[in-house]
């Protein structure tokens, strides 16, 4: 898998989540809820069950990034707040996992990960996953609007 190739499925990740979730845009430079223009509210308990995933997403965009960091990506893209004791047993079990790899800095642990590749077909796993619930919930949905009209 090329570079351009990760880069791709993280974009259709990424696309994907914020076609989902998109907020109406406003014109000024906040969203609705006060969010950064370009962000997606998103419910704790959806993020929560994804945390893994959204953190390998997070750090292929950032290529390395500290636990405070990746806890400002969440609140900056979804409009969720989570605490250092929620982030940082997942990103020690995505190390020990072989995910991600640490390098210590002077006050800081950076997290980055180690295999593009092994990451990245994790990522477009779960996609496909996620790719089946949404077409079998849209189905639902349009069958049950069907059969009540």
């Amino acid at each position: 898998m090329t570079n351009n190739d990760i880069e791709t499925l993280l974009s259709e990740f990424t696309d994907r989540v914020e076609q989902q979730f998109e907020q109406p845009e406003r014109s000024d430079e906040t969203g609705a809820g006060g969010q950064p223009a370009g962000s997606v509210q998103l419910d704790r308990s959806f993020v929560s069950e994804y945390l893994d995933e959204l953190i390998i997403a997070i750090l292929f965009r950032c290529d390395e990034a500290n636990g405070m960091d990746i806890i400002r990506e969440f609140t900056h893209r979804f409009g969720v707040q989570f605490s250092p004791g929620t982030v940082y047993p997942h990103l020690h079990s995505l190390e020990d996992e072989g995910i991600l790899v640490c390098r210590e800095s002077v006050q800081t642990k950076e997290y980055s990960i180690d295999d593009p590749e092994a990451a990245a077909a994790y990522l477009d796993s779960v996609l496909s996953q996620l790719s089946c619930l949404e077409q079998f919930m849209s189905a639902t949905v349009q069958e049950s609007v069907r059969e009540r009209t």
